[in-house]
């Protein structure tokens, strides 16, 4: 049986979401300083700086998946000097709601819709990075009488779940490009390897589907309608791919560990950079983490370059700014993104940092 979302904006949270919130902001945290005596000896050693501790949320599935692996295999974070505690989700949201309730830090690769609209809601949380771009192709399967993206008013098409980056760009897609609105179409929301299986098994007549997801279906027998990238350029004019994920931080924590957040950053950019260049290592982090197959891992590994990024230049700031203009105009999120949400002040230092 199909199960079909119905569609609603991304908007605010639900109001449990917003009690937990509340609840957690008034959470006194517990703070352990370390104080080291100093011994009168010239051979004493200096007196080590108190490590900062962070709390390091992201989705076990999905794109999240490999560059969590690498981050926590690389021991990335801990190599700047921090004690970092990892925590995964099973849904593509659990980050952003976890962080509203106090429980991590950092979201590595937090949900674009969703973080927009816990800032426009003045949630206390801040857009430190662009980390996923959403590098995802509409396909149907090879049989099917589907020829091109305005075929697909009417039919039953497969995403990621409400609140997701990638159900609000296929959204702001459809609408913009085709005129097909959210009720001219049934959403039916699942993860890659559950759309791919609705699909084969003609319980939905299109997915949009990663590309990462599609190198590991070579048999999957799949036709490529068009592109997020291209169809997103169709709207924005410009070449910059829209944003899926973005790493998320919790403002109490920032503002009482600035150079932590910093070293945090740079921890980010250093694995991104290990990424690129180690494709070998990544592949060897996903087959211990996902227990993939060394094909499927190679594949994975090769489109790092084309699904990550960690980035907070003033380009990404602009991009972030028109997704979240895009997303607005169709009605995927509410009210405004305030300058402050979009904070570049961590990204910056982290260039200090070598």
């Amino acid at each position: 049986m199909t199960i079909a979302l119905r569609h609603r904006p991304l908007g605010a949270f639900d109001r449990d979401d917003h009690d937990l919130w509340r609840r957690a902001s008034m959470t006194v945290m517990k703070r352990v300083g370390l104080v080291a005596a100093a011994l009168a000896s010239l051979a004493a050693a200096p007196c080590p700086a108190r490590a900062e501790t962070v709390r390091i949320g992201y989705w076990s599935s999905g794109v999240s998946l490999g560059f969590g692996a690498v981050l926590e295999a690389g021991k990335f974070m801990e190599k700047e000097g921090l004690t970092v505690e990892y925590l995964k989700f099973p849904d593509v949201n659990a980050p952003t709601k976890a962080m509203a309730a106090g429980a991590i830090d950092f979201a590595i690769a937090a949900s674009a819709g969703t973080s927009f609209s816990v800032a426009s809601d003045g949630l206390p949380f801040s857009i430190v990075l662009a980390t996923q771009v959403a590098d995802l192709d509409f396909v149907v399967p090879e049989a099917s009488p589907i020829r091109t993206m305005a075929d697909l008013k009417g039919k039953k098409i497969g995403t990621s779940p409400s609140g997701s980056a990638t159900a609000a760009i296929t959204s702001a897609i459809l609408e913009t490009n085709y005129g097909i609105k959210p009720s001219d179409y049934e959403s039916v929301p699942g993860n890659d390897p559950r759309l791919a299986q609705f699909l084969a098994q003609k319980d939905i007549d299109a997915a949009a589907l990663r590309t990462v997801t599609l190198a590991l279906l070579p048999d999957a027998k799949l036709r490529k309608l068009g592109s997020f990238r291209a169809e997103w350029k169709a709207i924005t004019k410009q070449d910059a791919p829209p944003v899926l994920g973005v790493g998320l931080m919790r403002n109490d924590w920032l503002k009482a560990n600035p150079a932590g957040a910093a070293k945090v950053v740079a921890a980010m950019r250093k694995a991104y950079e290990f990424g690129k260049g180690d494709k070998a290592a990544v592949a060897q982090a996903l087959m211990a983490a996902a227990n993939l197959g060394e094909a499927d891992a190679k594949a994975y590994a090769a489109l790092w370059d084309h699904i990550y990024t960690v980035s907070m230049e003033p380009a990404d700031v602009a991009s972030l700014k028109n997704e979240f203009a895009v997303f607005k105009a169709v009605g995927v999120v509410k009210g405004d993104l305030p300058d402050a949400a979009l904070v570049t002040g961590p990204y910056e230092a982290s260039k200090a940092i070598r």
